[in-house]
C-alpha cells in the first residue's frame, strides 16, 4: 500500500531526552521519547537492573502507559515533563507509584526489552516499543488489566501510609515487593463449529457427519478452557444449528474475542489423506477484508476527529496486527497437534476462508483430520481421540496469551 505524503513527513521522527532530577525507587535517572506516534520508543536508564510491570489505562478522556517498580520503595508524586506532541505523548512524571506517560492517541506495548550494559553503555536500559492502535482495541486492553492497575494503586497508597507510620523504626533498605493481581477470566475465545444443521459438511463412509464431530470437539475444547478458571468461551452454535459464515464474524467481533477458531473436519478425493491442518489468511483472502467488512458493517473502531489518512493508517495497523497474531496462533497450535495425532506435511496453509476475514480479530480455521480416512475418521469418532486434540490446541491458547502478555509488557 503506497502511504500517503502526510504520513511520510511524520517518519521525521520527533525525539526527546530529558534527564529526571527524581528517581524512580532511586535508580532511573533519564527518560528518552522518540518517535512519530504511530511508532514510538521509549527508554528508560538506570544504574541497575529493574523488575518493571507495563500497563494500559484509561479514565474518561485520558490514556495513559503506566511503569510500575516492582522491589524497591515507591516513589512520590512529582511534576509532569512536557513531550512534543508529535511522539503520540504529551508529557510524563509520578503519578501514585506509576511513572506515568499521558497519550495523545490510543497507543498499546508491541515490544519491552530489559538490556544490561554493554559496550560504552554503562547502564541499564528499558526499552518500551508503542504502536497505535484502534481505541477499541486500547480500550478492551485497558479493561483486561483495570483490577491490577487498581490493585498496584492500592498497594502504593498502603505502603506510603506504612512509610509515613513508620520511617523511624523500619530497617535501612527494606524492599518492598508490590505483587501482580492474578488474572481470571482475562481473555475471551470463541469457538466456531463449522456446519451444523442443514449443512452437514463432510461425511465418513460409515456415515459420521462433521457437522457432529466439530461440535463435540467444540463443546469438550470450551470445557478444557473454562476449568482453567483463565478465559471466558463463547460458541457460535452449541447446538444443530446452521449459523450464516458473516453471522460466525460478526458474532465474534460483538462479543470482543480476543481469539477466534473454527473447528473443521477434512475431506479427500484419496483414502490415503489423513492428518490435521491449520489455515490463517491469504494475500488473496486479505483482499476480501475491505469489501466484506463494508457489507457486513465490521468497522475498526478509532479514534474520533482524526483525519481521514490517519485513521486509514490505524486500520491498517489493526489488520496488519490481527494477522501476525493469527499466524503466531498457528505457528504455536502445528507442534501441539502433531503431539495429540497426525498432520499434514504442510499444515500451515493459507486460504481466504469467509470465518478468517474479521480485520481486528486472530482467527484460525483447525481442520482436526479427515473423515474420508478410515483412521482419522476413527479418531475423531472416539472421545478419547478427540480430547486429545483439543487438550492440544487449549496448550496452544495458553502459550498464545502467555506470549501476549510479554508482548504487552505483562509480568
Amino acid at each position: 500500500m503506497a502511504l500517503p505524503r502526510a504520513f511520510l513527513q511524520l517518519l521525521l521522527l520527533c525525539a526527546i531526552s530529558l534527564t529526571l532530577p527524581w528517581h524512580a525507587s532511586g535508580q532511573v535517572d533519564s527518560v528518552r521519547v522518540v518517535g512519530d506516534g504511530v511508532v514510538t520508543r521509549v527508554t528508560l536508564w538506570s544504574d541497575g537492573p529493574l523488575q518493571t510491570d507495563v500497563l494500559v489505562a484509561r479514565e474518561e478522556n485520558a490514556r495513559q502507559v503506566l511503569v510500575a517498580f516492582d522491589g524497591a520503595s515507591a516513589a512520590t508524586q512529582g511534576p509532569m515533563r512536557p513531550v512534543s506532541h508529535a511522539t503520540g505523548i504529551s508529557g510524563y512524571g509520578w503519578q501514585d507509584g506509576f511513572l506515568a506517560f499521558n497519550l495523545t492517541h490510543p497507543m498499546m506495548v508491541s515490544r519491552k526489552l530489559d538490556l544490561p550494559p554493554a559496550g560504552d553503555e554503562r547502564r541499564y536500559r528499558i526499552v518500551i516499543d508503542l504502536a497505535a492502535v484502534s481505541d477499541a482495541r486500547f480500550q478492551h486492553a485497558a479493561s483486561r488489566v483495570e483490577r491490577r492497575v487498581a490493585d498496584r494503586l492500592a498497594a502504593h497508597r498502603s505502603v506510603v501510609d506504612m512509610q509515613v507510620a513508620t520511617v523511624n523504626a523500619a530497617p535501612e533498605g527494606r524492599e518492598v515487593v508490590l505483587e501482580p493481581a492474578p488474572k481470571p477470566n482475562e481473555y475471551l475465545v470463541v469457538i466456531d463449529p463449522g456446519h451444523g444443521g442443514k449443512d452437514p459438511g463432510a461425511i465418513s463412509s460409515a456415515g459420521l457427519k462433521e457437522k457432529d464431530v466439530v461440535l463435540s470437539a467444540s463443546l469438550a475444547l470450551k470445557d478444557i478452557l473454562e476449568e482453567t478458571g483463565r478465559y471466558r468461551v463463547r460458541m457460535t452454535r452449541a447446538d444443530d444449528r446452521f449459523i450464516e459464515l458473516g453471522d460466525r464474524v460478526s458474532l465474534a467481533r460483538e462479543w470482543g474475542a480476543d481469539l477466534f477458531i473454527s473447528i473443521h473436519a477434512d475431506a479427500a478425493r484419496s483414502p490415503d489423506v489423513a492428518g490435521a491442518s491449520v489455515y490463517t489468511i491469504s494475500e488473496r483472502g486479505e483482499g476480501r477484508i475491505d469489501r466484506e467488512s463494508e457489507r457486513n458493517n465490521w468497522d475498526i473502531d478509532v479514534e474520533e476527529g482524526v483525519s481521514d489518512e490517519v485513521s486509514g493508517i490505524l486500520e491498517t495497523l489493526t489488520i496488519r496486527e490481527t494477522k501476525s497474531n493469527s499466524g503466531l496462533f498457528a505457528e504455536l497450535l502445528l507442534p501441539e497437534l502433531a503431539k495429540a495425532g497426525p498432520v499434514l506435511r504442510n499444515t500451515h496453509r493459507k486460504a481466504g476462508f469467509y470465518v478468517l476475514l474479521a480485520p481486528d480479530v486472530p482467527a484460525v480455521l483447525l481442520e482436526m483430520g479427515f473423515l474420508t480416512n478410515t483412521a482419522d475418521a476413527r479418531r475423531l469418532e472416539d472421545a478419547r481421540g478427540r480430547r486429545a486434540s483439543m487438550e492440544a490446541v487449549a496448550e496452544a491458547i495458553d502459550t498464545y496469551f502467555d506470549r501476549q502478555d510479554l508482548v504487552f509488557a505483562s509480568n
